[in-house]
């Protein structure tokens, strides 16, 4: 059962202001969606973002069950347009506690690199405290950078877990072809990092004296011997993986078995991935957390 009162209303509040200043930066109206014809709206961006020829990512009919039973979609408003959409449902983890799974999370294209998804995880946030939620948390592509960067350094995410083509095959344009390998980012929203990060204290770690397991050369990835008894490593990842794809699918191929084999059987035996670099690596980590 959610029990919102055990989260106080001063925490509820911050995270409100939180996000209202972060969609102000992001010069954005964000606002939950309610009812099907406002809904359309996110499914039209979810479909744009990731197109298909098998329909849509989600169903109307569907969309609105779940919304209409707790789940959250909200969409960002640049003037009057939508521009970016979100959809989360309530979640069981294997400890058996609540929390809020962030399932999608989408920006047009032209509006990218504005900070309007990071504008979007902070309103989810205030969300999910004020019915309760202490946690989100959501899949991504362990190889894109842009997005490493944004959950571990923009929202103090932890991760620890890493599933092998989780999804299976995907048809959209955007991960066709490609094992749909996934890391899990666990957003303990009011845990010391993730405050920090709506205070803008910079997470980046620095990456000098980390021995590097995984190691960008050229944009080529290139596995290396760390000591036996090392605590810490470092492990790189391309510039952007997106246009690899496009333009040396085997170089991109290559750099998916690298981190696989690089941060798997670590995350596996109970290592997580603490932060990230300033020059594109993960700091991973088996000391207590």
């Amino acid at each position: 059962m959610i029990t919102p009162n055990s989260i106080s209303t001063e925490a509820i509040g911050q995270a409100h202001k939180d996000a209202k200043r972060r969609s102000e930066d992001a010069q954005v109206s964000i606002r939950n969606l309610l009812g099907v014809a406002e809904q359309d709206y996110a499914r039209a961006i979810f479909d744009e973002v990731w197109p298909t020829d098998e329909g849509t990512q989600i169903t109307a009919n569907l969309l609105q069950a779940m919304v209409h039973n707790g789940a959250y979609v909200s969409g960002v408003f640049f003037d009057v347009d939508i521009i970016a959409a979100a959809f989360a449902f309530p979640g069981i983890d294997s400890q058996k506690h609540l929390h809020l799974h962030s399932h999608m999370a989408a920006v047009k294209e032209k509006y990218r690199n504005r900070n309007i998804g990071s504008a979007l995880k902070w309103h989810q946030r205030a969300w999910a405290l004020e019915n309760g939620y202490e946690t989100i948390t959501w899949t991504f592509d362990p190889l894109v950078r842009r997005n490493a960067r944004l959950n571990l350094v923009k929202l103090g995410v932890q991760v620890f877990d890493y599933f092998p083509d989780f999804y299976g095959d995907l048809p959209d344009a955007l991960n066709a072809g490609d094992p749909t390998d996934r890391v899990i980012a666990r957003w303990n929203l009011l845990s010391e990092p993730v405050v920090g990060a709506a205070r803008n204290i910079n997470l980046e770690i620095p990456a000098e004296s980390i021995p590097v397991a995984l190691a960008n050369e050229n944009e080529k990835a290139v596995q290396r011997a760390v000591p036996a008894n090392a605590e810490i490593v470092a492990i790189y990842l391309p510039t952007d993986i997106i246009q690899m794809r496009s333009e040396n699918s085997a170089r991109a191929w290559e750099w998916r078995l690298s981190l696989r084999e690089a941060l798997q059987p670590r995350l596996d035996s109970g290592w997580y991935i603490k932060g990230f670099t300033k020059d594109g690596a993960y700091v991973v980590s088996k000391e207590a957390h």
